[in-house]
């Protein structure tokens, strides 16, 4: 019998259809986490839910990178070391086609499901997480009122319209020379709000990726492959994709990563361009990180880098050579460095003043421990996307460390190869210090000290374990070791099966049978897979790169352009109405967006959400300073409407939310000129002598009225 002859194509076949199987699987993920229906709604109905424009756009990625590296391996070009080459130029024409397409992760489409209105269109995949609601419905919104604002440094728009500093706590665009420490914000300066945004959203995910590459590759002797899939872990952790937009936590990673990285090569270097380059740089990456302003996660992110400090400069101890010449750019370099901070810090002195000394967050010391339900969080951390039984996921957040095998492997690194690794050394002692932080109450006087008055150990808890990664890296990088197959999966397996069953002890209405199965066989994988990272390479980077795109790629949704916010009736309403007469706004009976949304145009809004206190204005209506403590914080403020026969009040309804029970009287004294108030509520009697009313506009949602 004739032998068939081996068709040559067929591995080529098979990829290509490989590809077209993954934009299929791809679009079925979207579906499933992003989905707003029950998940039988979609099994019945699948192809109701389908988006064909997301399966091209995912077959174009699939097949695009298919035929990039076959064109590249038909030409003998080795192209993951020519991506590695022109890094920075792909991420350059990444971050232009994402501009181009106003690509973003905000999830400003939930002010459609709070309005009432249908104004989002631009949604590409996932879902906007209402949970967010710093990001889409505070942070955001400020960014666009810029502006209205001419991203002045001082904004009256809000906070009862009185000048708000806007740069040092408010964290958002100014057109000022301070900008060079915020340059993620500068997008919105130089090409407006929706492009501004695309800007700010992917640009700092680049800088992020590439700055975490880079610094990996410093601790793990260049070794590129590892940096790679450790850079994956870190930008896809929970923690960065769930306060992606708020805190400036990846600012604060991205400045000491780069700064490090940067020391590194100015020690090395003899250079003198150069090297009065990098200390530019490092200064501007210093006041980067001073300028983020919360404290709560500056203290162990500080923690987490200086034993990398230590260890570069013992390194590069013997090539450490200062000429004259260095010192005086040192020099010149400091004093502009001084010069710009101390303009900042005069410019915004009153500010820091009153955020320092507000009841919250600035006054709070918490010095109660941490809780073992969240510290092996890791496990939940895997469910955070699909979770609908946890009431805050974003406190639930960890960095995706896999403490569990990183202490197998650093028990054979440091117990069985007996390795003198400094930088380990330095890294546990640092690590010992962040977990007796968590896990033992601290006296007060120790935490003054060490600063961790600071913080809090919620936010502690949530970035400790970047420093895993790191070891977990390093460990990697310098082992010699290598595990037995079946020992690797004995070992994989009981560790999995005890972190699930702690995990469903904790949790035993999520950690149901079937998903406890699950998750003890994914785990097993993956821990097998970083046991035997070093011999079974391409499965330690297929399995740990799918695994965080899963957990962390689909935290917040794509999307293009602002279309929630431009197509807004009920904003186009507010600046209509404002442009032909300015007046003060308040909301009333309404919450979050809508108390920031008048400023987004221009509108000078009374009880937006003040990042600082205005004592000035609420004491207008508390002479006797009675309610001092309750608007004395970072607060979202809440107004209900009341007649003159009642007290005005006010009361606290969360650490950050206030509501004040506010008389006729109360509004006229504090100039109020128009009210937003939701239809659902019986209208006003708009011919109340004390308090007389003119109806502007009124739709299924809401009424505006003006004050006569």
């Amino acid at each position: 019998m004739k032998k068939k002859t081996p068709n040559p194509h067929r591995e080529n076949y098979l990829w290509i259809l490989g590809a077209i199987i993954a934009g299929f699987i791809t679009e079925g993920i979207v579906m499933v986490l992003g989905r707003t229906v029950p998940l039988g709604e979609i099994v019945r109905n699948p192809f109701s839910y389908v988006s064909i424009a997301r399966i091209i756009f995912f077959e174009i990625i699939y097949l695009g990178a298919l035929a990039s590296i076959y064109v590249c391996n038909r030409n003998g070009i080795k192209w993951l070391d020519k991506i590695y080459d022109y890094r920075y130029l792909i991420a350059g024409i990444i971050l232009v086609i994402c501009m181009i397409f106003q690509i973003n992760g905000s999830s400003i489409g939930c002010w459609d499901g709070v309005t009432g209105y249908s104004s989002d269109t631009g949604l590409l995949a996932g879902t906007s997480r209402a949970i967010r609601s710093d990001e889409w419905a505070v942070s955001t919104p400020m960014a666009l009122a810029q502006k209205a604002n001419n991203y002045n440094y001082f904004n009256s728009n809000i906070r009862g319209g009185y000048n708000s500093d806007m740069f040092i706590v408010y964290g958002q665009p100014v057109k000022d020379v301070s900008i060079i420490f915020r340059i993620f914000h500068i997008g919105y300066i130089l090409f407006g709000s929706s492009v501004g945004l695309s800007f700010y959203w992917c640009a700092r995910f680049l800088a992020l990726f590439l700055a975490s590459f880079e610094f990996l590759m410093l601790i793990t002797n260049k070794k590129k492959s590892l940096s790679f899939i450790g850079a994956v872990i870190i930008v896809f952790s929970p923690t960065i994709q769930w306060w992606y937009a708020t805190n400036s936590l990846m600012e604060m990673i991205i400045s000491a990563e780069v700064g490090l990285v940067l020391f590194d090569k100015y020690l090395k270097s003899e250079n003198f361009k150069l090297k009065t380059l990098y200390m530019l740089v490092i200064a501007i990456c210093v006041g980067t990180f001073v300028l983020t302003f919360y404290p709560a996660w500056m203290i162990p992110i500080a923690y987490i880098f200086v034993p990398f400090l230590i260890w570069i400069i013992i390194e590069n101890r013997k090539n450490i050579h200062i000429t004259k010449k260095d010192i005086i750019a040192f020099i010149v370099i400091a004093l502009v460095f001084a010069g710009l901070m101390a303009r900042i810090f005069m410019k915004s002195w009153d500010t820091i003043m009153a955020t320092l000394n507000t009841v919250y967050p600035g006054k709070r010391v918490v010095l109660e421990r941490g809780s073992l339900k969240v510290y092996i969080g890791f496990v939940i951390n895997s469910l955070l996307t699909i979770l609908t039984s946890i009431d805050n996921p974003c406190d639930m957040t960890v960095m995706m460390d896999f403490w569990p095998v990183v202490l197998v492997l650093l028990g054979i690194y440091v117990l069985k190869e007996k390795k003198h690794d400094i930088l380990v050394t330095m890294c546990l002692v640092v690590c010992l210090i962040l977990h007796a932080y968590y896990i033992f109450s601290m006296p007060e006087w120790l935490a003054k000290i060490t600063l961790f008055s600071r913080t809090w150990y919620g936010r502690v808890y949530q970035v400790f374990g970047l420093l895993n990664i790191f070891i977990l890296f390093r460990i990697l990088a310098n082992t010699e070791y290598k595990f037995k197959n079946k020992w690797a999966i004995v070992i994989s397996a009981i560790l999995s099966i005890v972190c699930v069953l702690i995990a469903k002890y904790y949790y035993p209405l999520v950690i149901t049978k079937i998903i406890a199965v699950v998750l003890v066989l994914v785990f097993t994988l993956i821990f097998y897979s970083i046991l035997m990272a070093n011999q079974k390479k391409k499965q330690f980077f297929v399995v740990i790169v799918l695994f965080m795109l899963f957990i962390g790629g689909l935290v917040n949704p794509v999307r293009s352009g602002i279309s929630s916010v431009e197509n807004n009736t009920l904003l186009s309403q507010i600046e209509k109405i404002d442009s032909e007469e300015k007046g003060l706004w308040a909301l009333i009976e309404i919450g979050l967006p809508e108390i920031n949304m008048p400023m987004v145009v221009g509108a000078k809004t009374l009880n937006s959400t003040s990042v600082y206190p205005n004592i000035e204005l609420w004491s207008k209506i508390d002479t006797n300073h009675e309610y001092e403590d309750i608007y004395n914080r970072y607060a979202h403020i809440f107004i209900t409407l009341v007649d003159n026969t009642e007290e005005t009040k006010f009361e606290l309804l969360a650490p950050d939310v206030i509501r004040i029970f506010m008389t006729y009287d109360d509004m006229k004294t504090l100039g109020v000129n128009y009210i937003v108030r939701g239809a659902k509520f019986e209208p006003y009697d708009i011919t109340n002598e004390d308090f007389e009313l003119e109806e502007l506009y009124k739709d299924e949602n809401y009424i505006i009225y003006k004050i006569k």
